[in-house]
């Protein structure tokens, strides 16, 4: 029963990450607040894509939880060098309180923003513990990460 209330918990949890993301974000740059320490970095990143429509930019991220249940996936800011026409993200979550199984789960992580500086960069990267993933806007494919960036 306790196996069956957890696993409903975790689908409502990841219906509600879905319903958030469906509507744009402050772009996180602009934004005054920090990331949420608790939320932990994914160990790995599988795909990464991104477009540009009507002064939205979406980002999409394929990733591996390395537990079911994690929740409030969401991609958090790192810092770079502002002239290199990267933004660059960290793919993170909340880790379930019961870890009962060590099975990696893929997990999709799927963000919108409003109020980014559309024309001043070309590239979005996305970082997990072992790998990062980057999309080039200006060409649509993906490419390999070069930014130098830190998490915030």
């Amino acid at each position: 029963m306790k196996r069956q209330l957890l696993a409903a918990l975790a689908c409502v949890a990841a219906l509600t990450t879905t319903a958030l993301a469906a509507e744009p974000q402050s772009w996180p740059w602009k934004s005054p607040t920090t990331p949420d320490p608790a939320l932990a970095v994914l160990p790995k990143i599988s795909d990464v894509t991104a477009s540009l429509s009507d002064a939205v930019l979406n980002v999409a991220v394929k990733a591996m939880a390395p537990t079911p249940g994690y929740s409030e996936l969401q991609l958090t800011p790192r810092m770079g060098d502002p002239n290199d026409r990267i933004f660059a993200f960290d793919a993170r979550g909340r880790a379930p309180q019961d870890v009962t199984d060590q099975v990696e789960t893929a997990v999709t992580i799927e963000a919108s923003y409003t109020g980014a500086p559309i024309g001043k960069f070309d590239v979005i990267e996305v970082y997990s513990k072992d790998n990062c993933m980057g999309y080039s806007l200006t060409d649509s494919k993906p490419v390999d990460c070069s930014a130098k960036s830190v998490p915030q």
